[in-house]
C-alpha cells in the first residue's frame, strides 16, 4: 500500500471517530440532566473510542468534559469558570464534582 492510501485511510478512520465521539458527547450533554452516570459513560466510551483509534480529539471537543472523572460540562451546575490575570491571562475550569483544575492561557491581541 502506498504512502497516500494510507494517509488517505488514516484520514477517513479519523474523521469517522471524531463523528461518532461527536455523537456521544452530544448524547451526554442531553442525558445529563436526568441520568449523570449514562452520561459519564457515554464521556468514558468516546475517550475510549479516541485512544483505540489513536486519535487526538480536538480542542473543542476536549474541553467540554473533565479529563479526571469524565462529567459532561453541562451549565453551572457541574463546572466553574474564573478568569485570572497572574502572570499570564488564563481560563481556569474547575470540575464540581471531583474539584480537578484545568488552566487554558489566553494569548494576548496586540
Amino acid at each position: 500500500m502506498s504512502r497516500g492510501r494510507r494517509q488517505a485511510r488514516r484520514r477517513k478512520l479519523r474523521d469517522l471517530v471524531i463523528q461518532r465521539v461527536e455523537r456521544a458527547l452530544d448524547f451526554a450533554f442531553s442525558i445529563y440532566s436526568t441520568h449523570p452516570e449514562y452520561a459519564v459513560k457515554a464521556v468514558k466510551q468516546a475517550q475510549r473510542l479516541a485512544q483505540k483509534a489513536r486519535v487526538r480529539l480536538p480542542t473543542r471537543l476536549r474541553r467540554r468534559f473533565c479529563r479526571k472523572c469524565g462529567v459532561p460540562f453541562v451549565g453551572s451546575s457541574t463546572f466553574s469558570v474564573r478568569v485570572r490575570q497572574n502572570r499570564s491571562t488564563h481560563v481556569v475550569l474547575r470540575c464540581k464534582s471531583c474539584g480537578f483544575t484545568r488552566r487554558f492561557y489566553i494569548r494576548q491581541a496586540i
